[in-house]
């Protein structure tokens, strides 16, 4: 009967050892993260703008090594840079040496970002980049039109990618010039040449304001 007993106490002594070992054992276990809203959200870092949004031509930055005139640079690459719907002045003109000038304190040994007309991609004869050039954080081809060290190149407003920017004044174009008559002029019987927008040459012979 002693035995029994004493047996029947190991019994319970071994089940509650296996029970604490068990619930000790599982204590140590890592604990999965709960499903659900409480998790916080994943965050995907933004990407980098792109320094010309939406450009299929050139994009570059590049050292400018010299300064044409105006509106023409050279950069590294030997690539010669016109600055897009920017007419300045020859340097052989009025205001052409000045405007270089201008040109160079703006850009002259700067890193520039070059930043090509998707419209006007190859389309100088003279092999040119046709862009919008920033020097540090200045916008050159605005600054020439603003300084009024250039104008607007009119000519090209419908054709450029930056026609339709509010610095190229493309949306503000001159008006036309007035009309002129013969009275107008001190010029009488001069070869005419088509167009001939003042109707100097009433008859069509060829001659205008005939005596």
């Amino acid at each position: 009967m002693v035995s029994r007993r004493r047996a029947t106490i190991l019994i319970v002594i071994v089940v509650a050892v296996v029970v604490v070992a068990a619930v000790f054992a599982a204590s140590r276990l890592p604990i999965a993260p709960a499903s659900g809203g409480n998790s916080p959200p994943t965050t995907t870092p933004n990407p980098t703008p792109s320094a010309c949004p939406r450009s299929e031509g050139l994009c570059v930055e590049r050292n400018v090594t010299r300064v044409i005139d105006g509106d023409t640079l050279d950069v590294e690459g030997s690539l010669r840079i016109r600055l897009v719907l920017v007419n300045a002045p020859e340097l052989n003109a009025s205001g052409g040496p000045e405007s270089r000038d201008y040109l160079t304190g703006l850009c002259s040994g700067s890193l520039a970002l070059v930043d090509e007309d998707d419209f006007q991609i190859g389309h100088d004869p003279y092999g040119r980049v046709l862009a919008v050039v920033y020097c540090g954080s200045t916008n050159a081809n605005a600054a020439m039109i603003s300084s009024g060290h250039a104008t607007t190149y009119y000519a090209f407003c419908s054709v450029s990618e930056f026609g339709t920017t509010e610095w190229s004044g493309c949306a503000s174009p001159p008006p036309p010039p007035p009309d002129l008559d013969c009275s107008d002029i001190p010029y009488r019987n001069f070869r005419v040449l088509p167009p001939d927008p003042h109707h100097f040459d009433g008859d069509g012979d060829g001659i205008g304001c005939e005596a």
